[in-house]
């Protein structure tokens, strides 16, 4: 039975956020972005997009694109640089990915090289904005569009000219649901260990839901610990400090995780520990799910997007932007709560985040900026 997201939920998050003095507009991957209206295909349309004009600025035209990332490594980063090829290769676009291993002038340095290469686009997966936007801002001054995933860049609009977008998981509305399972669980009184990742986009947004919603509203939970190990290979690290956690604290009712590559070292100490603590995170991948389903007392919930759409987003808003068409400033794709109750038994079927649409709505692919003429685009190649 596939599941989707209440009223409620959404309503909490409007009330959250404007105690947190939050007052953006988030837009969300639920309605076509042409007509408003969610899209359904038939017979008719596929007419339509046969007859439909590839513009004259794709038509014919070898574009190339670079996919910059601060790091590579990880079942969801690898999802999303998969994705985005895939997505590039359906409109014969030559992809250069740079992985920066963490390394942020490494990071600018690929920025630079796009231009000077003169891409068509740039697309960017995290990074941290003061080291970027000087090179972001060359980029658009050279009138080459840029898709920045979880990274947002402060810049005037006479120097982004409608070119630049900041792209998300929703990571407000992400924390909200994850974090609300929590205290649901917990009949809204316990002590939590809790992870955070400062100085990082979504992870920050994650959290002020966190600080300014979640602990104002549940007095009675009580954090333990914070476990902050930035983002070099944080699974170890976070197995190894819960590990110590729980050795010396018996008393803890639940554990936080603000992304999975933290979670499932979490799981990797719970388990060890013989203990059942229940476990939320955000995030989901094929490894995620696995542990999952082998304890489904543990590891209760993760918030998440699949990866495959980030990437898949990405090309198509560069695309857009290419064609001379209008892109939005932000854009917030739909997240959905993966909870171990709705999912099959180990036993019954293993399930991979391919499986996921069969559960709930909005996972596995999206027609966000999917264009008729893109479409004819994808044709025309075959």
């Amino acid at each position: 039975m596939k599941k989707i997201f209440s009223g409620l939920l959404s309503l909490m998050l409007v009330f959250t956020l404007t105690a947190c003095g939050g007052n953006t507009t988030q837009k969300t991957s639920t309605k076509d972005s042409k007509t408003g209206e969610a899209k359904q295909s038939s017979a008719k349309e596929e007419t339509s997009i046969s007859k439909t004009d590839i513009p004259k600025a794709i038509k014919g035209k070898k574009l190339k694109m670079a996919l910059i990332m601060e790091w590579g490594t990880g079942t969801h980063m690898i999802t999303h640089a998969n994705g985005t090829k895939a997505e590039a290769e359906r409109y014969g676009i030559d992809l250069s990915v740079i992985d920066a291993n963490n390394n942020l002038a490494k990071m600018a340095e690929g920025i630079d090289n796009a231009v000077t290469n003169k891409m068509d686009a740039i697309l960017i997966s995290h990074g941290k904005t003061d080291a970027l936007v000087n090179s972001v801002k060359r980029a658009l001054e050279a009138g080459i569009p840029v898709i920045a995933f979880d990274c947002d860049f402060d810049v005037p609009a006479e120097v982004h000219k409608g070119k630049l977008v900041s792209l998300d998981q929703y990571d407000l509305m992400m924390g909200l649901i994850s974090q609300m399972a929590l205290v649901q669980e917990l009949d809204g009184e316990g002590k939590v260990i809790y992870n955070r990742v400062s100085n990082c986009v979504p992870t920050d947004k994650r959290h002020r839901i966190w600080e300014g919603g979640i602990l104002p509203t549940y007095p009675d939970i009580k954090v333990s610990s914070t476990i902050d190990l930035g983002t070099d290979n944080p699974m170890p690290k976070a197995q190894t400090a819960l590990e110590t956690l729980l050795t010396t604290d018996d008393d803890i009712d639940a554990v936080y995780g603000v992304w999975d590559e933290y979670a499932k070292g979490f799981y990797n100490a719970i388990v060890a520990s013989g203990k059942t603590i229940p476990l939320f995170s955000v995030d989901v991948s094929d490894q995620d799910l696995a542990m999952m389903q082998d304890h489904p007392e543990i590891w209760r919930a993760s918030a998440g997007v699949d990866p495959t759409i980030i990437g898949q987003v990405q090309v198509r808003l560069a695309l857009k932007s290419l064609a001379g068409e209008r892109i939005p400033r932000y854009y917030s794709l739909q997240p959905v709560l993966v909870k171990s109750d709705d999912l099959p038994s180990k036993d019954e079927k293993r399930i991979s985040t391919k499986d996921l649409a069969e559960y709930y709505d909005g996972w596995g692919s999206t027609t966000d900026f999917l264009e008729d003429w893109m479409v004819a685009l994808e044709k025309s190649l075959k």
